[in-house]
């Protein structure tokens, strides 16, 4: 009975490896494929850097929230 239960295990183990290096394999050549497409073309720039040196109001108020619940204070110019 326990060889059988043992042989049992040994087999789902076997298929459930297949399966995911088989994922694994299709994934990865998903991505191959699409880098070679040329559709990969993100180089990290910012769309608009100058946009960045100048954020707007509703951006300061979420930095300013984000700092109060990460647990820093903002001091207030008087």
């Amino acid at each position: 009975m326990v060889a059988a239960t043992e042989l049992i295990l040994t087999l789902v183990m076997g298929g459930i490896s297949i399966f995911l290096i088989r994922t694994i394999l299709v994934v990865r050549n998903r991505r191959f494929r699409f880098a070679s497409e040329g559709e990969d073309d993100y180089s990290g720039d910012a769309k608009d850097p100058a946009a960045l040196s100048n954020p707007d109001s509703d951006a300061l108020e979420e930095m300013d929230s984000l700092l109060e619940r990460a647990g820093f204070s903002v001091l207030e110019d008087e």
